[in-house]
């Protein structure tokens, strides 16, 4: 009888053995597995050499190799189903309570501060001039009474002497009457204009303008007379 296979196979089961040995506590299912094939590959071994060393005529039926059922194993417990939880009832919240309402201060209103009062303007007093016109200046001031319709048109009232002189009028009687200086027209016509008689605008034309720009040269005496005229027409 050879045993040489025999002696393979018992090493390899021996071998095995001897790694399972040394951690029995790691051993899993698949390594039963494999020891109990090498148990089966070492019995088919053994009786695979005793069937060639038998004489071919004792041999009347080779015994049927009935194959092992693998070793048992302790099969894990199996898991035992955790209770179901009930979930936690869902939280409650309570309303908050309102925040109480701010506190305003009323803070005294700022005194208004004193109203000063603009000054009011003094009005101009009228006053009646009775200083005779100096000699040699009536014909400037003389009044005729208008008879023709045109001339009544010519007497009407104005307002602002200003706006009453047309621009060319304008040039002309500052280069004719206050020898053109415009400066000297323009605070002229804003002087008469602030006047509410004309017994004050005469005095101010006797003082200021006829003698100092010549008004009674014959060359600006028409001119004067049409321009004191106009101004009349201011007072009515």
């Amino acid at each position: 009888m050879d045993l040489h296979k025999t002696k393979f196979y018992l090493d390899k089961l021996n071998r095995e053995y001897t790694r399972m040995s040394k951690d029995p506590d790691t051993i899993v299912r698949i390594d039963v597995d494999i020891m109990a094939s090498y148990v089966r590959e070492l019995y088919d071994a053994i009786l695979s050499d005793m069937v060639a060393a038998a004489p071919k005529h004792e041999v009347t039926h080779q015994r049927k190799a009935v194959p092992m059922k693998p070793a048992l194993s302790e099969e894990p417990p199996a898991p035992v189903p955790a209770e179901p939880i009930a979930p936690p009832p869902p939280p409650v919240f309570e309303p908050a309570a309102p925040p109480p309402p701010p506190v305003i201060e009323e803070k005294p209103a700022p005194a208004a501060p004193p109203v000063e009062l603009a000054p009011q303007p003094q009005p101009v007093v009228a006053s009646q001039s009775t200083e005779p016109t100096p000699p040699g200046m009536e014909v400037l001031f003389e009044e005729k009474q208008a008879k023709e319709l045109s001339d009544k048109l010519s007497e009407l009232p104005i307002a602002d002497l200003k706006k009453a002189i047309a621009l060319n009028d304008r040039l002309l009687l500052t280069r004719e009457l206050f020898a053109g200086d415009g400066q000297a027209f323009e605070t002229a016509i804003a002087v008469l204009n602030g006047y509410t008689h004309f017994g004050d605008a005469k005095t101010y034309l006797v003082d200021s303008c006829v003698i100092r720009y010549g008004w009674l040269d014959k060359k600006r005496v028409e001119e004067a007379k049409t321009f004191i005229r106009l101004i009349r027409r201011r007072y009515k």
